[in-house]
């Protein structure tokens, strides 16, 4: 006989009787660490990309 399940409403996870889904937890997590790495990364004021520009080395 196969053990009873539950399907969570908001990502739809087959869960076991009595298993809490995580997928709140996952969120905040996901959340956090993208704050934590924002905040890690030095305020330079420019979001722009950098130019690349050519060399020019004498007697080319």
């Amino acid at each position: 006989m196969s053990k009873p399940y539950r399907v969570c409403q908001k990502c739809g996870a087959h869960l076991d009787a009595g298993e809490r889904c995580d997928c709140e937890d996952r969120t905040e997590l996901d959340v956090a660490q993208d704050t934590a790495d924002t905040a890690a990364q030095p305020a330079t004021g420019d979001d722009r990309e950098p130019v690349l520009m050519p060399v020019l080395m004498p007697g080319a």
